[in-house]
């Protein structure tokens, strides 16, 4: 964990549920973990940051998800689909394992579409 100027109670509870809402929810849940990310970022650091990381990254695979759809018509997509959620999972679960530990997690492969 970096030593953060500022800080709040729980703060990685809220960003553990912003990521479980994501997946649970979808589009509702980002909606939701945006507006929660807005609201707590001015009072955490780590929320601000970690929230700002999360959110790219979902906004990233939804991307990769969607290209893999449309390769399905060059019958690429077939592989590539199955391949993309797993890594999709698994790279959420992590990050929702660091945040339980209240550490950082850069996940790999995303675009900074929110600076």
């Amino acid at each position: 964990m970096e030593n953060y100027n500022k800080s709040i109670p729980r703060e990685n509870l809220i960003m553990l549920l912003m990521a479980g809402s994501i997946v649970v929810f979808n589009i509702i849940g980002f909606i939701v973990s945006y507006f929660v990310w807005k609201e707590y970022s001015k009072d955490s650091a780590f929320i601000e940051i970690n929230g700002k990381r999360l959110l790219n990254f979902h906004i990233t695979f939804v991307i990769y998800e969607i290209i893999a759809f449309l390769l399905i018509i060059v019958l690429i997509g077939t592989i590539l689909m199955p391949i993309v959620s797993i890594a999709y999972f698994v790279m959420t679960v992590i990050g929702m394992i660091k945040y339980g530990y209240h550490k950082d997690y850069e996940y790999p492969f995303t675009f900074k579409f929110i600076k």
